[in-house]
C-alpha cells in the first residue's frame, strides 16, 4: 500500500492506495514492493548541505520560477510551477489543481513572482489539465501528472520565460530543480519551514519504466544521494550505481510540487512525487531523506499538449475586476514580505 500526502496547506485527510493489488499485480510489482518504503509523497525541497546556502534571491535567475497560491473545495495549499514562453501561462503539476482521482477541485488561484523591483501577483483565469491525469489512484496514470495555468495578464517583463525541453536523451543529464517549500538536509529530510526559494541538481536515473513497468515511460526517475553506495538508491535497488553531485544535489519532498527541473534552460520535468527505498533509505522513513527515489513528469512527453494550449484560441479575455483584486493581492504580498521573510543568510 501507499500513502499519498497531500500539498503544504491542504487539509483533507490523508488517502491511502493500493499500488500492486488486483488483477494487475505482477512478478515485477511484487519486486519492486519488496523493495520500496509503503509511502509516497509529493514535493518541497531538501539538500545535501545546510539549506540556506541553496537560497535563490530575486535577480540571480530563475525569476520565472513562481509559487501558486491555490483556493479549493479541500482547503488552501501552495505549489511551484514555471512560466512559459507566452508570458501568460504557468507550467505546473496536474495534482495541484485536482484530487486523488484526478477531478479539478479549484475555486481560485493567484501566481506570486518574486522579482528585484518587489513580489507581484497575477489571478489566474484558466485551468487545463492534461486528459490523460487521473490523479494519483491510478499509478499507470503518474506520467499525466502536468497542467498549465493562465493567468489573468501578462506576468512582469522581467520574469523570465522558459520554454520546453522536446529531446528525448534526459537520462543521465544533470537537471536544476528549483521551487518552494519545506526544506531540511539530506540526514534529517523534511524539516524546515521558511517559504523561500531554492535551487539545486539532480541527474535523471531512468525512466518510470524501470520500476517493473509500474510507473509509465513519461516519468523521469533519479535518487537523493549522499556519495554512499550504501544509499544509492538506484544502485542498491536495481544496479544503476551513480554516487551524487555533492553538495550541488537535492531532492523533492511535500511542497514543491509543479516546480520546473531545467536542462540547458529548459523545462525538461515537473516536480511530481517521490517514495523511500527500504534498502537504501538513510533513516528508514519516507522524509526526502538520503537514499529515496522521486519522480518527474517527463515534459517532452507532452510537448505538443503544451503547445495546442499556448495557442491564441485558448486565451481567455478577463473582466477588469480580476486586475483590481491582484493588484490589492500584490500590496498585501509586499506589505507581507517586508515584515516577515527570513533573512536570506539564514532560517
Amino acid at each position: 500500500m501507499l500513502k499519498l500526502f497531500p500539498p503544504i496547506g491542504l487539509s483533507a485527510a490523508i488517502t491511502t492506495i493500493a499500488l500492486f493489488s488486483g488483477p494487475s499485480t505482477s512478478v515485477e510489482a511484487a519486486t519492486l514492493s519488496s523493495k520500496l518504503e509503503p509511502n509516497l509523497r509529493q514535493p518541497r525541497y531538501v539538500t545535501a548541505g545546510q539549506p540556506a546556502n541553496y537560497i535563490v534571491n530575486s535577480g540571480t535567475g530563475f525569476d520565472g520560477v513562481v509559487e501558486l497560491f491555490i483556493g479549493s473545495s479541500q482547503g488552501d495549499f501552495n505549489c511551484s510551477g514555471s512560466l512559459l514562453t507566452s508570458g501568460l501561462h504557468i507550467l505546473t503539476a496536474a495534482h495541484c489543481l485536482t484530487d486523488n482521482f484526478g477531478t479539478l477541485i479549484v475555486n481560485d488561484a493567484s501566481v506570486f513572482f518574486d522579482l528585484p523591483t518587489g513580489p507581484a501577483a497575477i489571478e489566474a483565469t484558466n485551468f487545463f489539465v492534461h486528459p490523460d491525469w487521473d490523479g494519483f489512484a491510478d499509478v499507470e496514470t503518474f506520467g499525466g501528472d502536468i497542467a498549465i495555468v493562465q493567468l489573468a495578464s501578462a506576468a512582469p517583463s522581467n520574469a523570465e520565460r522558459y520554454n520546453i525541453y522536446r529531446q528525448t536523451d534526459e537520462i543521465g543529464k544533470v537537471g536544476t530543480k528549483v521551487g518552494y517549500g519545506l526544506t531540511g538536509t539530506g540526514f534529517e529530510g523534511d524539516t524546515i519551514s521558511d517559504g523561500a526559494k531554492r535551487s539545486g541538481q539532480n541527474i535523471y536515473d531512468a525512466s518510470g519504466e524501470v520500476f517493473g513497468g509500474i510507473l509509465p515511460n513519461a516519468v523521469l526517475a533519479y535518487d537523493f544521494d549522499n556519495g554512499s553506495a550504501t544509499n544509492d538508491a538506484f544502485g542498491v535497488s536495481f544496479g544503476i550505481a551513480d554516487l551524487g553531485l555533492g553538495l550541488n544535489e537535492i531532492n523533492s519532498a511535500s511542497g514543491d510540487s509543479g516546480g520546473p527541473t531545467l536542462i540547458k534552460g529548459l523545462i525538461a520535468g515537473v516536480t511530481s512525487f517521490g517514495f523511500g527505498a527500504i534498502e537504501s533509505d538513510v533513516d528508514s522513513f519516507t522524509n526526502s531523506s538520503f537514499g529515496e527515489f522521486s519522480g518527474d513528469t517527463r515534459v517532452s512527453t507532452y510537448a505538443s499538449w503544451i503547445d495546442s494550449i499556448l495557442t491564441p484560441d485558448n486565451h481567455v479575455k478577463v473582466p477588469e475586476s480580476s486586475n483590481v483584486r491582484a493588484l490589492l493581492l500584490t500590496c498585501l504580498l509586499t506589505a507581507f514580505a517586508s515584515m516577515s521573510r527570513r533573512p536570506k543568510t539564514g532560517h
